[in-house]
């Protein structure tokens, strides 16, 4: 499989090598340009990058995807009583699914080597780019995962899939956990801007978050986020994705995700692969616990459509835009 160029969204598809999978860690540190970080794979969470830095400064602690939750609509035909109930894949009663990528999921990537991460430079309108990426098989599905940086402090995760487990539509939802870091001191703050929005004290169209909690994007407003850190001000701004043809966003919520980013306090026994199942909307909010200069965790959910009449052949993609602003 050829690794995707996100500004094209160019498919280019290789034949795939028949080596065997394996189920070991994988890790490998990297300097690239103003970036130093650590990749792995390993506990069910996809491709993660560990102990992020920019220009010498901590970003974040780790970044990874822990789950897609995929969920097809359901036909129920009069005439057919087995879909009524029940599972059926040929009329569409199938899932949900909650897709957790393991290394022993990844497929080599021909044109890299037969890496089963594949580590590649290039160059975009004039911006020097590195991407990582791993390319999985889970079922009928083929799921591309990577990251690309930019040598000017842009980080982009993205998610690309293709295939068909029901010939029915369903939407894919990814969950990018993001838990900050930012400046190392464990002092971050967390606000969210909406254009025309009153000044509570931060500037125009800046609120505060003081509690863990759900929220939702807004197109008209053009609601951002920005995790900061108190002492020095330096952060990252996480905006949602505007979109790879033929998309042209990161996609709407829904009753099965209902919201497109939480914010929760960091906690160690929270770093695990996902727990709530295909069917569970994310937790770790009970206590509703501060999150007014903690350490930050920051999870942004995409929500990818798959129309069936694309046919399983067709790749879609999408991800958030995070900015390092300094």
């Amino acid at each position: 499989m050829k690794r995707v160029a996100w500004s094209g969204l160019i498919i280019l598809i290789a034949l795939i090598a028949s080596v065997p999978s394996f189920a070991e860690t994988q890790s490998e540190h990297i300097n690239w340009g103003r970036w130093s970080f650590d990749w792995e794979v390993r506990d069910n969470t996809g491709l993660a990058l560990r102990d992020v830095t920019y220009a010498d400064e901590p970003v974040l602690a780790k970044a990874s995807m822990p789950v897609i939750r995929v969920k097809y609509v359901k036909q129920m035909v009069w005439w057919n009583p087995f879909t009524w109930f029940g599972s059926r894949a040929e009329s569409g009663r199938c899932g949900p699914f909650q897709d957790r990528l393991r290394s022993q999921d990844l497929v080599p990537i021909v044109n890299c080597g037969n890496q089963k991460v594949c580590v590649e430079s290039t160059t975009q309108n004039n911006v020097k780019w590195l991407e990582l990426g791993a390319y999985a098989r889970i079922g009928e599905y083929h799921i591309y995962q990577s990251w690309h940086l930019s040598e000017d402090g842009e980080l982009r995760p993205v998610v690309q899939s293709r295939g068909l487990s029901c010939n029915t539509d369903h939407v894919h939802h990814p969950y990018w956990r993001f838990d900050f870091d930012i400046n190392g001191n464990g002092m971050d703050q967390v606000f969210v801007h909406d254009d025309g929005g009153p000044d509570s004290g931060w500037g125009p169209g800046w609120r505060k978050y003081t509690n863990e909690r759900n929220d939702v994007k807004i197109p008209e407003t053009h609601r951002t986020w920005f995790v900061r850190d108190q002492l020095n001000g330096h952060g990252v701004l996480i905006l949602p994705g505007t979109g790879y043809a033929p998309l042209i966003d990161d996609g709407e919520r829904d009753r099965f995700t209902d919201h497109d980013v939480a914010i929760r306090r960091a906690n160690a026994s929270e770093d695990v692969p996902w727990v709530f199942g295909a069917r569970g909307q994310l937790g770790y909010d009970e206590d509703n616990q501060g999150v007014q200069e903690q350490d930050i965790v920051f999870w942004y959910v995409a929500h990818l459509p798959h129309m069936a009449a694309m046919g399983p052949t067709k790749w879609l993609a999408a991800g958030p835009i995070l900015r390092i602003q300094r």
